[in-house]
């Protein structure tokens, strides 16, 4: 190595402490929930979180997805913990599927959770964008709008994406991984997160599980690709009581969440979290997370 050469890599290298000095200028907002925030450390700008459960738990990811977008637009006052930025939303829906397409998406909902967290519904409205895709090749045109407004508007801070597999099919990952969905998932993947880690914006995403009966944490369809993207991935569960203990009219559930995926915590780690039922206690419209 000449002497011009070993200067250079001298000149290159840093300080460990240097690398972590970046991280700690980043902004952390709560998620609305003490026991999630103390399983995941928050939501951190420039990084990206997957929410992940079956098909019967969608109500709960939806409204963990409503939590995180009115707390973007919080204050960052101590006792709001926000971004008080703007926040966008990604919504899939398969039209052959989801025939009440207008009701994924509740104005209703969102200012159920605005006035849960003390915030005027209109405020939110105000600083709220949202898309929507209905296949997987609309989910890349949708993304590539997507990056556009985030590089044209540094006031956005949090990208929260509704089902992001959805357009995916169902079961192992060896049924799936040669198919071209596997592709265009991450084209559209691809977009957003390098459009996110530019502009330092968050991202949260829901997504759902292939089916295990083996008793182990089921993993998310989407194969290795989604998990190696992913900063922080969380499985969530209805915990389920026996007859004899709680009360079935209690406005509360109970769900698990299991981190397995996290930068510098150790995993696996779950938590129990209450969420309180708004509408019918059987059938409830909306969850909030105390």
């Amino acid at each position: 190595m000449t002497s011009s050469m070993f200067q250079t890599y001298i000149t290159d290298m840093k300080c460990a402490l240097d690398l972590l000095d970046p991280q700690s200028t980043l902004k952390k907002m709560s998620t609305g929930s003490a026991e999630i925030d103390s399983l995941i450390d928050g939501i951190q700008e420039n990084s990206f979180y997957l929410f992940y459960s079956n098909g019967e738990n969608q109500l709960f990811l939806d409204s963990l997805l409503y939590r995180q977008l009115v707390g973007c637009i919080l204050p960052k006052s101590n006792k709001k913990n926000g971004f008080e930025s703007a926040a966008m939303f990604l919504n899939n829906i398969d039209i052959s599927i989801d025939r009440n397409k207008h009701q994924l998406l509740n104005p209703e909902k969102i200012a159920i959770t605005s006035k849960y967290a003390s915030i005027e519904p209109r405020i939110v409205f105000k600083n709220l964008s949202v898309q929507t895709a209905y296949n997987q090749e609309h989910q890349v045109t949708i993304a590539e709008e997507i990056a556009d407004e985030i590089e044209s508007n540094s006031d956005i801070k949090l990208l929260a994406i509704r089902d992001l597999t959805k357009f995916l099919a169902r079961g192992s990952d060896s049924n799936w991984n040669t198919n071209d969905d596997t592709n265009t998932l991450k084209k559209t993947l691809g977009i957003l997160h390098r459009v996110c880690t530019k502009n330092k914006v968050a991202m949260i995403a829901t997504a759902d599980c292939n089916i295990s009966n083996n008793g182990i944490i089921p993993k998310p369809i989407g194969g290795t690709y989604l998990k190696h993207i992913a900063n922080v991935i969380a499985h969530v569960k209805p915990i389920v009581w026996s007859p004899t203990h709680g009360d079935i009219t209690s406005p509360y559930t109970s769900f698990k969440a299991s981190m397995i995926k996290h930068p510098y915590q150790k995993t696996p780690k779950s938590v129990n979290i209450y969420a309180r039922k708004i509408g019918k206690r059987r059938n409830p419209m909306l969850y909030i997370l105390d």
